[in-house]
Order: structure tokens, then sequence, then C-alpha cells
């Protein structure tokens, strides 16, 4: 007769932990389709409220703080530029996430009086529970250099980096 071995309650809560976090991984990238366009060519009338370009995700490890995909990572940010330069609707998604904790930054893009409004709805994560909402931040402006997205002067959380 074979005998069973349980796992240790540690290994188990660290196993779980860790298939949690990838589980947030994945939902915060759900519902990104940037360069994708969808209609039904009937000609319908156009809606007042111009649709909102869902840029991406972009996603790093806090440790490393480079992106996991650095090509992706550099075409969300260029969507995202773009829309800010033109100040069209748009979102932008960066998730910095650690062994069990991270942040998950939900910046968007809106025109608000003739002027581009930058805000950052911001979540923390602390594994294994869900994101948990941190504040909403509106940022001065935007910025584009070589190292990334620099959106600038975000109320009390400060300058965010998004790197490329």
């Amino acid at each position: 007769m074979k005998q069973m071995t349980l796992q240790k309650p540690k290994q188990r809560c660290l196993g779980t932990g860790l298939v949690l976090l990838l589980f947030l991984l994945l939902l915060s990238a759900c519902g990104t389709n940037a360069g994708t366009t969808t209609g039904s060519g009937s000609g319908a009338t156009p809606t007042a409220t111009p649709l909102t370009q869902h840029c991406g995700t972009v996603h790093t490890m806090r440790e490393l703080v480079v992106p996991a995909d650095q090509d992706l990572a550099k075409g969300v940010e260029n969507c995202f530029w773009q829309a800010y330069q033109q100040c069209r609707p748009a979102t932008l998604v960066y998730s910095q996430i650690g062994v069990d904790a991270g942040l998950i930054h939900n910046f968007s893009l809106k025109s608000q009086n003739g002027k581009c409004m930058i805000t950052d709805a911001l979540q923390h994560v602390i594994a294994p529970r869900p994101p948990q909402t941190a504040g909403t931040y509106t940022c001065a402006s935007l910025t584009q250099q070589s190292d990334g997205l620099h959106f600038l002067a975000c109320t009390t959380e400060g300058d965010v980096l998004v790197p490329a």
C-alpha cells in the first residue's frame, strides 16, 4: 500500500499565492485590445462621446524594473503618448508585481474644458487577496523619454515612470 504524503501548509500557501498572483496578472491584461478595431461597416451615426482607446498593459517585476516584453511595452507606450498629444480618450495599465505584492496603475486620458486630463486609479495587490483601490490621482503632464513614459506631478503620488 502506497503512503500518501501531504504538502506542508507553508508550501501549499506559497503555491496558492503564486497561482493567485498569476491569475491577477492575467486579469489585469484582460480587455486590452491594442491596435484592434471592430465595426459593422453599416455607416452608423457617430456617437457624441469618442471611444476610449485601450492601449494595453506594461508588466514589470518589482526587482527588475524592466518590462517583461520590451517591444510590447514600447508599442503600448507609443499608443498612449500619441493619444496624449491629440488628447484622445485612452487607457494604459502598468503593473509592478513582486513575489506576493505589487501595484497596478490604471492611467486614463480625457479632454476636460479644453485641457487633457491624466488620471491614475492606483490599486495595491497583496496575494492572495484581490487588488484594493489605493486612490485616484491627477497628473499634471506626461513626457516620453528614452527610458519610458514619465507621468509628472501626480498629486500626492508624485512622479511615476512606466519603463520602456
